[in-house]
């Protein structure tokens, strides 16, 4: 099966998390909520799911400001961090959604890269039309409007499981 994929908020929200997630040094803002420790087990059929991308959308627009999520290690844990960097997340009702994507390798990306500027880019235009990429988790994970995955965070240590259902492989189209 093949999807579409545009700019869709949970892009945008992966985004914005990875680009928190890639600032260090910072000390925490002093207006930022109260953080509890947090984490979420992410199962797919019963077996634990590695290398997931979670993030949480908070049901109270003031608080959306705040981006907790996490990527599952091998046992299918994410330990939340609000803004990719601080454990823990503020207490709240959120949507939870869940994403997995994989690339395929380009047979050119196995070349050795030419030095010539015009070469080059070419190269890259022939890996990038060579390369597939897949969701492996169902969609309705991926936004917060179909998500039925839901927690409240409360004050004090919180731990939820969910579990996504049965592995899928739908090609993602990258819009051009």
């Amino acid at each position: 099966m093949k999807i579409s994929f545009s700019k869709t908020f949970s892009v945008v929200a992966v985004l914005s998390f990875l680009m928190y997630a890639s600032c260090g040094g910072e000390s925490r803002p002093k207006e930022m909520p109260e953080l509890y420790p947090s984490q979420i087990t992410i199962l797919q059929k019963g077996q634990k799911l590695e290398g997931a991308s979670v993030i949480l959308f908070n049901e109270n627009s003031e608080q959306s400001r705040w981006i907790v999520g996490g990527v599952t290690d091998s046992n299918g844990i994410c330990k939340l961090k609000t803004l990719g960097k601080f454990d823990g997340a503020p207490v709240g009702k959120y949507k939870v959604t869940v994403e997995k994507t994989t690339t395929t390798e380009s047979e050119t990306a196995k070349k050795p890269q030419p030095s010539d500027p015009k070469e080059l880019e070419e190269y890259y235009i022939k890996i990038t039309n060579e390369q597939k990429h897949y969701d492996h988790v169902d969609s309705k994970y991926k936004s917060s409007a179909t998500t039925d995955l839901e927690i409240e965070i409360i004050a004090g240590k919180n731990e939820k499981n969910f579990d996504v259902g049965a592995a899928v492989q739908e090609e993602i189209i990258l819009a051009q």
